[in-house]
Order: C-alpha cells, then sequence, then structure tokens
C-alpha cells in the first residue's frame, strides 16, 4: 500500500506540474545574480555569485538546459601559522558548468514554483588553512551536483523575474595532504530576469 501512495503522490506532482496551456515547446533562459554561503563549516565563507542558464521547455513544465554558475567566498580572517604576523582570509571558489532539468508548476498562473537539480563539472579554488595552520592554494576540479527550488514571477506572458536557492555539493573540495573531501554544503540565492520565447 504504501509503495503505491508513493507513486499516486508522483503522478499528482507531475499532473499539477502539467497544467498549463498546451501551446508547445518553449526555450527559457534565465541570468541572476546574488550571493553563496558557507553555513556548515568553521569557515563561515560568503560572497557574490553570477548564475545563468538556457534551456528547451516542453508542454508538461519540464525543461533541461545548460548552466553557467560563478562563485567567489571569502571567510574568517585567520593566522597563518608560517607567518604569526599576518591575518589571512579562506576563499572557497568555483565555476561550474554543467546540466539542469527543471520541473515548473501552475505554468497557467502568474506565479510559478519550480524544482531543479543539477549535475556539473565544478573548477573550484581554495585558500583554507591545513592542520598545520599554514594556508595552501589548492585548485581541483569536481563533479558536483545540486537541488534548486525557485519561483518564477510572470510580468507577460514573455518576461518575468527568477528567484532561487540551491544547496550545492561538492563545487569546492578541499585537498590536505591524503585528504581528498568535498566542502560542506554551499547554499546560493540568485535572483534576476528571466524570458520565456
Amino acid at each position: 500500500m504504501k509503495k503505491m501512495s508513493k507513486w499516486v503522490a508522483l503522478v499528482g506532482v507531475l499532473g499539477v506540474g502539467t497544467q498549463a496551456v498546451a501551446d508547445g515547446w518553449h526555450g527559457y533562459a534565465s541570468l541572476g545574480a546574488g550571493i553563496t554561503l558557507d553555513h556548515l563549516s568553521d569557515l563561515r565563507a560568503k560572497g557574490p555569485a553570477l548564475h545563468g542558464y538556457l534551456g528547451v521547455e516542453s508542454p508538461p513544465g519540464l525543461s533541461i538546459g545548460l548552466l553557467a554558475e560563478v562563485s567567489e567566498t571569502w571567510g574568517n580572517e585567520l593566522r597563518d601559522a608560517a607567518r604569526q604576523d599576518r591575518l589571512e582570509r579562506t576563499q572557497l571558489d568555483y565555476k561550474a558548468v554543467g546540466i539542469e532539468a527543471r520541473l515548473r508548476f501552475f505554468r497557467d498562473k502568474p506565479i510559478n514554483p519550480w524544482v531543479g537539480a543539477r549535475l556539473s563539472k565544478s573548477w573550484g579554488s581554495t585558500f583554507a588553512p591545513d592542520e598545520f595552520g599554514t594556508f595552501l592554494r589548492k585548485n581541483v576540479d569536481t563533479t558536483s551536483m545540486a537541488f534548486r527550488v525557485g519561483v518564477d514571477g510572470w510580468f507577460s506572458s514573455r518576461w518575468g523575474i527568477s528567484a532561487a536557492t540551491a544547496f550545492q555539493f561538492c563545487d569546492v573540495k578541499l585537498s590536505r595532504e591524503s585528504v581528498n573531501e568535498c566542502a560542506k554544503l554551499l547554499q546560493s540565492v540568485i535572483v534576476g530576469p528571466v524570458v520565456r520565447f
């Protein structure tokens, strides 16, 4: 019975996503700016982010497209163990290019909430202390992913504004000798114009 109720819920969610005027396929593009936040690590990095998305949207409200994202963040100031007289600021920077799928709901309304998932290649750069407190610069490329939730508000049938937040996994790696692990979960908040064509 539990399995059946899960399938019914999935069909219901997809059905809500298809409540739109079935007027064919659309192009969909957004460009936004915002902030990246590192809530979970001791580094407490934050800084500006840019995000671009270009996709194709099907009549049921599912869009698949290409994305590009870049962010530069700075964290707390810490004393460099190698140079006791110098305070350094940690950095967690990344560039990501990949694909993202989005499912939009209530497309016949002026406000459309949506959910998305991203898989991308990320080029991360960290400037952080090792286990001895010495600051090291590391450049790492990795596969990353993110889950995104957002809402689009439409001024017309073509133009609108989009606001979204993403929870991002492995955009930045920390490499310290034998340790090679993903940084803690990053969150981005992005706002910008969106166009449907």
